[in-house]
């Protein structure tokens, strides 16, 4: 524990060196980059920070992307001029946690670079391995899943590729774990004892020293093609730390060799536990050890066999449970396709693909036939894949989200049958009492009648309203050229864990890419019913259900009193009869001013702000109109626009309302009871209030 906290200390320290601010670094390439001639993101290695050489007690590597950078390499050095921020991220429901990922790897900032001048053109030799296998295995239908089990370089994977991995289960089988490195020691083990036996057999057993400590290099030496990255050195450690126990402590059981290799782990890294490949590499080690305990290798042929499909059968099974409950998304075909893709990636695509990957390095000119074999191999995971994704797009209830309910329902349900196996009291009292723990969880939060939910989608817009199971999507985020969607990152993930099967309304308020960046992805995922603003009309008022919805858009003026068409957003005000929501877009003072004297712009209990918080917005005269009791202001974390602007938050706090800003609180929720006041929640302070979420401030 103390370490643990002395790790998290020398991350989040407000007073360490690599915190915010423009500085001056020299620092190297530290990881492959990712990206193009427009935009390239890599971590990188700081040795001095303004001049000064940097300390040894405060950790060293940030994250940087570079608009317009030269082609990077892995071991180049540079001084740098960067604006650097802590670790920050998004945080919804449903939805990933950059923060905790970063901080889990050892980032201790982020940012971007302004300019930076080349001061040593070395090349790391992972980076040059990593270009002349790319380019030896570009023609091949396969070669990016090649580049990824050689040397750890998954930069080539499409979306396309990603989502049938995902589809099928096997996503775990191209990223470097313990699973790989338990592989590579067992071959290394087998061939090594049957070369001792036949070449220079002993009763004693000469020479098993000797196998052992090449076992433990070769493990290395794949950690070490894989870029011992963090998640790779702790699968490595745990590995070897494995493979001592069981050569020097025969009699120790699995569960003792699991608890050795976590507690070295955790002692040299505490902040593993943070991280999904923790999980996933001790999972993959520690079933297998357990697997083997509980049913020792028999004799025969058709015996081991038998007991190869078991251990597989096993393996993929606990993979399939970790990955539902780490990523809460879950497929009923990885089983069956982990079962089927295993044995043979054990035995043969793995030790095919590292011999590949290996001439091509060492002798390219020999490495034609090995890589097409290695190849074909490969069509085993592709078509396994494809298949999943297949059956999942015809039958979606073979894969999908899986929700915290879901999820800490299945929880107790396989806590209960472990119970019942490992304990003497297998009686009915168990079954029904863990039968009312599942069905007391489900109803012992009971949902509001409608709810608003603001989804921290960055320096962008997302509003979900929902009611008893219908939803309401008002703007959907960013989307960049990089491929990245805040739809399908954050939008999406949430409307899938509140149980959304289509949406009611999808309201684009204007065309700016914060707000309607993400319509292919939301059109593409989901049935919508009806179009309102950008794709429909906006005017009027109707009755959605309980609530009523008053749309109103800002007649045309004259151009120049108009700012781009900011303040031709299509707003909507959402009332029960007693609460309501208005949704301004990105308004600005002009149809603020139209708003009032159109008579809509009445009192309100909740107010999102227009255009983030901008200066441009929120007028007084318009503010004291509505009256809002809360403000809630979707502006990103330490946005470059220093949103929301000093004057704004004033106006704000002069007529008395709270202020919650998404960037600080991740997203937030309102919920509305019949004659009760509206209460928030926010997804930091509230629904995962732990240390490593908290973003001090919102600028």
């Amino acid at each position: 524990m103390t370490l643990f906290h002395l790790q998290a200390h020398r991350l989040v320290h407000p007073e360490r060196p690599l915190h915010s601010g423009d500085v001056t670094l020299v620092a190297r390439v530290a990881s492959l980059p990712v990206g193009d001639e427009i935009y390239q993101r890599s971590q990188w290695q700081v040795e001095a920070i303004n001049g000064e050489t940097f300390s040894l007690w405060w950790p060293d590597r940030v994250t940087l992307g570079w608009y317009g950078a030269p082609v990077l390499a892995l071991g180049q050095r540079y001084q740098l001029q960067v604006r650097l921020k802590p670790p920050s991220g998004i945080l919804n429901q449903g939805g990933g946690n950059a923060r905790q990922r970063a901080l889990a790897e050892g980032i201790s900032a982020t940012g971007y670079i302004r300019n930076g001048l080349i001061l040593e053109d070395s090349r790391h030799w992972r980076g040059v391995l990593a270009t002349r296998l790319a380019n030896q295995v570009s023609a091949l239908p396969r070669g990016d899943l090649l580049r990824a089990l050689v040397l750890g370089d998954r930069r080539g994977i499409g979306n396309d590729r990603w989502q049938a991995l995902r589809s099928s289960g096997l996503v775990h089988l191209v990223a470097i774990s313990g699973l790989h490195l338990s592989i590579v020691a067992g071959w290394v083990l087998w061939l090594g004892r049957k070369g001792l036996s036949r070449f220079r057999p002993s009763a004693t057993g000469q020479g098993q020293g000797v196998l052992w400590l090449i076992c433990g290099a070769l493990v290395l030496g794949y950690a070490a093609l894989a870029g011992y990255a963090l998640p790779t050195r702790r699968a490595a450690v745990m590995v070897l730390l494995a493979l001592a126990l069981l050569w020097r402590c025969h009699e120790a059981r699995p569960w003792e060799l699991a608890l050795r290799a976590a507690a070295l782990v955790l002692l040299l890294q505490p902040l593993a536990a943070l991280s999904a490949g923790f999980w996933l590499s001790f999972g993959a080690v520690v079933t297998l050890l357990m697997l083997n305990w509980c049913r020792p290798p028999p004799e025969g042929r058709w015996a081991k066999l038998g007991y190869l499909l078991y251990l597989q059968l096993g393996l993929a099974l606990v993979m399939t449970l970790i990955q539902g409950a780490w990523f809460q998304t879950y497929t009923l075909q990885g089983i069956w396709a982990n079962a089927l893709a295993l044995p043979l990636f054990s035995l043969l695509v793995l030790p095919l693909c590292l011999l590949a990957g290996m001439m091509a390095i060492v002798v390219p000119e020999w490495a034609a036939t090995p890589l097409w074999l290695a190849d074909q191999a490969l069509a085993l995971v592709t078509v396994l894949s494809e298949w999943a994704l297949w059956a999942e797009q015809r039958w979606p209830l073979l894969g999908g989200h899986l929700n915290s309910e879901a999820a800490v329902s299945l929880l107790v349900v396989l806590l209960a049958l472990a119970m019942g196996l490992l304990r003497p009291w297998r009686t009915w009292p168990v079954y029904l009492m863990v039968l009312l723990l599942v069905v007391g969880w489900r109803l012992w939060r009971p949902e509001p009648p409608w709810q608003l939910h603001l989804i921290d989608v960055g320096q962008g817009l997302a509003v979900v309203v929902e009611q008893e199971g219908h939803f309401l999507l008002y703007d959907t985020g960013a989307a960049f050229v990089s491929g990245y969607r805040y739809a399908e990152r954050a939008v999406l993930p949430m409307l899938r864990e509140r149980g959304a099967e289509r949406l009611d309304y999808l309201v684009v308020s204007h065309s700016d890419n914060d707000h309607a960046g993400g319509v292919p992805a939301i059109r593409d995922a989901l049935p919508v019913l009806a179009y309102r603003g950008l794709g429909g009309a906006c005017q009027g008022e109707e009755q959605w259900h309980r609530l009523t919805l008053r749309w109103w858009r800002a007649p045309a003026g004259p151009a120049e009193a108009r700012a781009i068409d900011n303040n031709d957003s299509c707003t909507v005000r959402i009332s029960d009869g007693v609460h309501s929501v208005l949704l301004p877009g990105d308004i600005e003072a002009d149809a603020e001013a139209l708003m009032v004297e159109a008579g809509v712009a009445g009192p309100v209990s909740v107010l999102v702000s227009p255009h983030h918080g901008s200066a441009t917005s929120s007028s007084p005269g318009w503010l004291a109109a509505l009256s809002p009791q809360w403000v809630l202001v979707p502006a990103g974390y330490r946005n470059r626009w220093g949103f929301p602007h000093p004057a704004v938050l004033a106006r704000y706090r002069a007529i008395d309302s709270q202020v919650w800003v998404v960037g600080q609180e991740g997203q937030i929720t309102v919920g509305f009871w019949p004659g009760q006041p509206a209460r928030l929640i926010s997804q930091r302070r509230h629904r995962s209030p732990w240390w490593y979420n908290r973003q001090q401030d919102a600028k």
